[in-house]
């Protein structure tokens, strides 16, 4: 299913795009109760914060690359206590490698941040390769919490992925360019609702590791093929949720 919805983005021509945005979508798997034990799926799944209403949730964060038109050309999965900028590391690292190693804390310059804490990393899991999708030589847009100078040149050096954020523009055209930015990456937001309220992201009832693989891969695939169907029948692209009649 992963290679289906690979074949869908070649075909729609979203590796060509002028940029990709990324972003993160929570993916609870299980309601939260009183404790915060869990064993089902082991270091896979955590407990952590997001969405539009940035509340608590047990589960994983999907990582996404969005072309411009709503393509999506790749994904990552992690546990949800993970940082976007470490989802972001794997990410970038298999575009450009698949077999190649993400950095870990102990790669950093320092294991401290610069108010003393200590870098955790990646919670669990980062997985898997085969989804990341290909390089790109175009931008990527995302929001702030991507930022960060150091990891923003490492990128660029060792992978040549160029990150940018809010954070990065300065100077008089400053906020012209922040609105600019955030009215392109919309189309990130926009996908995240359609896998949430269309193809039903939230609790999608998998039980095991590769059943939440093959239940998101096969979401994602959806998705693209939804496009592919609507460019053949002239309608807007992202005109899923009318796509078939039910």
């Amino acid at each position: 299913v992963v290679g289906l919805s690979a074949v869908a983005a070649e075909q729609l021509g979203a590796h060509a795009a002028a940029y990709q945005s990324i972003d993160s979508v929570p993916v609870p798997l299980m309601r939260r109760c009183r404790g915060k034990r869990h064993r089902l799926f082991g270091d896979d799944a955590a407990i952590g914060k997001g969405g539009s209403d940035r509340d608590f949730y047990y589960g994983c964060k999907l990582l996404l690359g969005v072309s411009p038109e709503g393509v999506i050309t790749g994904f990552t999965l992690a546990p949800a206590s993970t940082e976007d900028r470490w989802v972001a590391e794997s990410f970038l690292c298999w575009r450009a490698n698949p077999r190649a190693q993400p950095y870990k804390p102990s790669d950093l310059p320092s294991l401290y941040r610069s108010n003393g804490k200590k870098y955790v990393g990646a919670t669990g899991p980062v997985w898997p390769r085969s989804a990341a999708g290909r390089a790109s030589a175009q931008p990527y847009l995302g929001d702030n919490g991507f930022f960060g100078k150091w990891w923003q040149k490492h990128w660029r050096k060792r992978y040549g992925a160029t990150v940018l954020t809010p954070k990065n523009y300065s100077g008089a055209g400053a906020q012209a360019a922040r609105r600019q930015h955030s009215g392109w990456k919309q189309v990130v937001e926009t996908i995240n609702g359609h896998l949430e309220n269309v193809f039903g992201l939230h609790f999608p009832g998998a039980r095991s590791k590769w059943g939440l693989l093959s239940r998101v891969a096969a979401k994602v695939a959806a998705m693209n093929l939804g496009i592919l169907l609507n460019r053949l029948y002239g309608r807007p692209d992202l005109a899923v949720a009318t796509l078939f009649n039910r």
